[in-house]
């Protein structure tokens, strides 16, 4: 339905079909999406009013509602990380299973020395290994549990270390599986390590962390190097190309492992450029010895000394990336304090987030439930104020249907021009008070007023039983006319009879008011014939019918006795093609109804 059809319905309706209409008016139009259907209520009646305010509230709760949401997820993920010690605590972890790894690094380099060249001096350097080895596992503060015996608890591991320490001299051990066994659980150890790395809370360090754990697999590898170069000084050769092999493919993956870890960190990279290209000395030193190893041929001339100085060598090699290994961790964790700081920050600026939500919306619900309570006020008003005007335009336009015919009334209204309009046939009714004057002479103005509107209140009374129009009132004159402007064929000469019977009838019993006893004495004339009608005037626009025809019912009204109906020869033929009515004719050839 368009708004047009709906603003004709309503005009038309009753004064009670208008208020029923009113109170269910937001069920007229449909809801054009879903927003406005969420929103639609009836602010009328009160269980509409308080849905609709509870679904504005709701409305304008759900970004708050979402902001709080997201704000409370935030707030929640800071806080979590701000708490969380995960990567403190293994890059602390880490600090302590690298020492247990470089401890147990050179315990294996002394004790493959030792049982490459057995020796009081050889055994000396191994039993000064064992102490250091010994407090760097004591110091561990956690320990993983494996379901390997040696490693389900420190001190299981401790006995099984110390275990092999005092039957090393009777096992019969070999250089190559005294190597395997300390690396087997070196590698225990790295492994652990890459088991407490928190992947999900490493994202904004993992190069700094990888480049750490590198370092450490760059020690184990240069480590296991270190303890085969002191196998081949030791004995001037090595015990076999296996041997010689595993020399070659440790010493080629510490250099790849090194420069991937370089590659990583940037300070990896200074470090390496600072303390080891800086140092020239060993890097020659070592370059001549491990050019001599990988020749493997002393020509059997091994030396403990030789070895030594090897070790010696390659120890400071390693304690130089046992400090890259250390400062490393120093710049993880000083990453950590700073995103400590970061978060900390944004904790405090959550926090304030928060409070100005938890303030604002209670105002912003307030001022919502005040707005929506305002708008109801005025939906209220407005509606009452609809009806009123609709009330008054009904009334209106029942004045101007009363001055005009409603279908004039409509072209007027839409700004149309209505223009004079000629009918071929339509029946005339005039009528008028018999000594009317002589009357008015013997009332009083008041009187009069009330004689006139009896009379009319009568006449408008009966003509809305029929198919005519009450063209205007001149003082006591009436007039009435069928077939305009609405035309109905041959009938309106049978309309304005029946009517004229009809008001002679109810005239006849009709007293004046301040005359009791007295009756109106009524003449009426009636003519049938073509007229023009239009609208003349502008301020106060009237419904003029013009043309012969009119004139004749005027003069036969005139000419017409009272209590009697004069119509024309045109009228007699009109009602006797229809039938159903006496007629009889005047002596002076003036017709006259019955």
């Amino acid at each position: 339905m368009k708004d047009d059809d709906v603003r004709t319905s309503i005009s038309s309706l009753s004064p009670s079909e208008l208020d029923v209409a009113i109170n269910n008016m937001l069920e007229i139009r449909p809801a054009r999406n879903k927003f406005e259907y969420a929103c639609r209520g009836n602010p009328i009646t009160t269980s509409g009013k308080r849905t609709q305010l509870v679904k504005m509230v709701c409305i304008v709760m759900i970004p708050v509602a979402v902001l709080t949401g997201l704000t409370a997820n935030t707030f929640f993920n800071t806080f979590t990380s701000y708490m969380s010690s995960g990567i403190r605590n293994t890059i602390l972890y880490s600090v302590e299973l690298g020492q247990v790894v470089h401890s147990l690094q050179k315990e294996r380099d002394m004790s493959a020395l030792y049982i490459s060249k057995i020796s009081p001096v050889s055994k000396s350097f191994l039993l000064q290994r064992y102490p250091e080895t010994d407090r760097s596992i004591e110091q561990l503060t956690f320990w993983t549990t494996l379901s390997q015996f040696e490693f389900q608890s420190k001190d299981k591991f401790l006995s099984y270390l110390n275990r092999h320490r005092y039957e090393l001299d009777t096992l019969n051990q070999t250089v190559t599986m005294e190597l395997e066994l300390y690396t087997t659980l070196i590698r225990v150890f790295i492994k652990w390590l890459y088991d407490t790395m928190p992947e999900a809370e490493s994202g904004f360090i993992w190069r700094s962390l990888v480049a750490y754990l590198e370092v450490i697999i760059v020690k184990e590898y240069m480590g296991l190097e270190r303890a085969l170069g002191m196998v081949f000084y030791a004995k001037g050769r090595f015990p076999s190309r296996d041997v010689y092999l595993w020399f070659s493919e440790s010493q080629d993956v510490s250099n790849a492992t090194f420069l991937s870890a370089r590659r990583y960190s940037d300070l990896v990279a200074t470090l390496y450029n600072k303390n080891i290209e800086g140092n020239e000395t060993i890097l020659n030193v070592l370059g001549r010895m491990r050019a001599e190893i990988r020749r493997n041929d002393l020509g059997g001339q091994g030396s403990i000394k030789m070895a030594e100085w090897w070790y010696n060598n390659m120890t400071v090699y390693m304690d130089l990336l046992l400090e890259t290994q250390s400062e490393l961790s120093q710049e993880i964790t000083g990453l950590l304090d700073e995103r400590q700081k970061v978060n900390l920050q944004k904790l405090i600026a959550i926090s304030i987030v928060f409070v100005c939500v938890f303030v604002i919306c209670p105002i912003i619900i307030y001022a919502a439930y005040t707005l929506t309570n305002e708008i109801q006020k005025y939906s209220i008003s407005l509606a009452n104020r609809t009806k009123a005007l609709n009330k008054e335009k009904k009334r209106t336009e029942t004045l101007l249907h009363q001055m005009l015919p409603k279908s004039v009334a409509d072209k007027l209204k839409a700004n149309e021009v209505v223009d004079p309009e000629n009918f071929v046939e339509a029946t005339l009714f005039f009528s008028d008070i018999q000594g009317f004057t002589q009357l008015s002479a013997r009332s009083s103005p008041i009187q009069v007023v009330e004689m006139l509107n009896s009379l009319y209140s009568c006449f408008d009374g009966r003509i809305a039983m029929y198919d005519v129009y009450k063209v205007e009132t001149i003082g006591d004159a009436y007039m009435v006319v069928s077939g305009v402007p609405k035309r109905n064929n041959n009938q309106h000469a049978a309309e304005i009879g029946t009517m004229a019977l009809s008001l002679l009838d109810h005239i006849s019993r009709l007293e004046i008011p301040h005359l009791p006893g007295t009756k109106f004495k009524l003449r009426i004339g009636i003519h049938t014939g073509a007229v023009v009608a239009g609208v003349v005037g502008m301020k106060m626009p009237r419904y003029c019918l013009f043309g012969e025809t009119v004139s004749i019912a005027a003069k036969m009204e005139s000419l017409g006795k009272p209590g009697r109906i004069h119509i024309s020869h045109s009228t007699k033929d009109a009602l006797q093609t229809l039938g159903g009515f006496t007629m009889e004719e005047r002596q002076d050839d003036v017709c006259r109804l019955k």
